[in-house]
């Protein structure tokens, strides 16, 4: 497809699929703490659950970005939302620690498939005078399925029972896959006739490449170090973490049921209410963030105050026994992490060296998988022996932490500076 073909041919489809596909994976995190009867898990192995997805990611983003470029990007999203249907329909069909464990890593490598392949599509179709346009509706039909996926999933858990409401998430994501089956153009630029033939010793030596460009990245540029630990903090606890265990929470603190006023609800409605709209909080507040760190304040004080809020949204979410106190510390959370995500990405684009942000790029989504994956793993295995309060006021510490890294960043930035000078 080329560049001048009109870009909604591509990212309705695209975006669509994209959006739909989420469902299955967001209502996890909204209903299936309530469910592990339903499905044979214990609390520390829906932690498990939560991140194995992330962790087959590690490894599969190089190599889904590899048959990419050598295979064309649509015939590999749709075998992203193939698999995405199959694990979604899983959930509600299989029992137990083993069958779902393999439901979720199906999942990791569709949302892989997903994920790199329409990224790159939208890329493909752009130009620089629309490229930040085009990148940003991919961004927001990803967000609908991001608010939407614990929102629809919590109601249909409370209205139809888990395994059916998985079901009917799968027909949204089967939706998706004949929207792209019948509408979405390969848009993959034309490769050179003498391409070679990706073989697995090529495979291999390609794999190793990236990380081996990775390794002396990070060993050349001492600033991105930091900034990946910070990029890692803020996904391990502020994300990963507190969107995994909201749910438990609620449970925990209010029951089965959380009275609104006169109003009950039941645990997974309420909870997919609260990530919905703290995944829409997110994504409006990073664009502000951004500003105020282009014009006025400067990246690292837009990163101190985000990690500071994120701090006091620990303290609420640990002492919070009401409904209002937790909404509090949900909102304080979403302004964190939509500020921070938002203004670490910028600040690692700084430092950047020119030509190398693939790589850059690569291993930000990499260190971003490992914290993702981790909170949930952590914070459940652990909910089983100590309170959650202890796991909070503990996040708190590492957030200090991460404001210990912002301080010794800007120190190591104005040597640089007087050196230079």
């Amino acid at each position: 497809m080329s560049q001048s073909s009109k870009p909604s041919r591509v990212l309705i489809p695209l975006g669509f699929a994209v959006c739909t596909s989420l469902f299955g994976d967001l209502s996890l995190y909204a209903v299936l703490v309530t469910q592990m009867d339903v499905v044979g898990l214990t609390v520390a192995t829906v932690g498990v659950m939560l991140g194995v997805n992330r962790l087959v990611r590690i490894p599969a983003n190089p190599l889904a970005g590899i048959l990419a470029d050598q295979w064309g990007r649509r015939r590999l999203f749709l075998t992203g939302m193939v698999l995405g249907v199959i694990s979604t329909s899983a959930y509600g069909l299989v029992h137990g620690f083993w069958p779902f464990l393999l439901s979720r890593m199906m999942w990791g490598i569709g949302w892989t498939l997903i994920n790199v392949n329409g990224v790159a599509m939208a890329l493909d179709i752009s130009t620089n005078t629309n490229r930040g346009k085009l990148t940003g509706i991919y961004n927001a039909w990803m967000m609908i399925g991001f608010t939407g996926g614990p929102l629809l999933g919590g109601f249909l858990v409370d209205t139809i029972g888990f395994r059916t409401a998985m079901l009917v998430l799968a027909a949204c994501t089967l939706a998706g896959f004949i929207a792209v089956l019948f509408f979405l153009p390969e848009t993959s630029p034309p490769r050179p006739e003498k391409t070679p033939r990706l073989t697995s010793a090529l495979l291999g030596e390609r794999l190793r490449s990236v990380w081996a460009r990775r390794a002396a990245l990070l060993t050349q540029h001492r600033g991105l170090v930091a900034t990946s630990l910070l990029y890692l903090i803020m996904l391990f606890a502020g994300e990963g973490l507190v969107f995994s265990t909201v749910t438990l929470l609620l449970q925990r603190r209010m029951g089965d049921e959380v009275a609104v006023g006169a109003l009950l609800i039941g645990v997974p409605t309420a909870a997919g209410i609260l990530l919905g709209g703290r995944s829409l909080l997110s994504s409006l507040v990073g664009p502000v963030a951004g500003h105020l760190s282009d014009q006025k304040w400067g990246r690292l004080s837009v990163i101190l105050l985000s990690l500071l809020l994120g701090a006091v949204s620990f303290v609420l979410l640990a002492f919070g026994n009401s409904l209002a106190v937790i909404v509090l510390g949900i909102v304080f959370s979403a302004v964190s992490v939509g500020t921070g995500l938002a203004i670490l990405t910028a600040y690692l684009g700084d430092q950047t060296p020119p030509g190398r942000q693939g790589v850059v790029m690569g291993l930000y989504a990499t260190v971003g998988d490992v914290g993702s994956m981790a909170g949930p793993f952590l914070a459940f295995a652990l909910a089983e022996v100590i309170e959650l309060k202890w796991i909070y006021l503990t996040s708190v510490l590492i957030f200090v932490g991460g404001a210990g890294l912002v301080w010794l960043n800007r120190k190591y930035e104005s040597a640089k500076q007087r050196v230079s000078e």
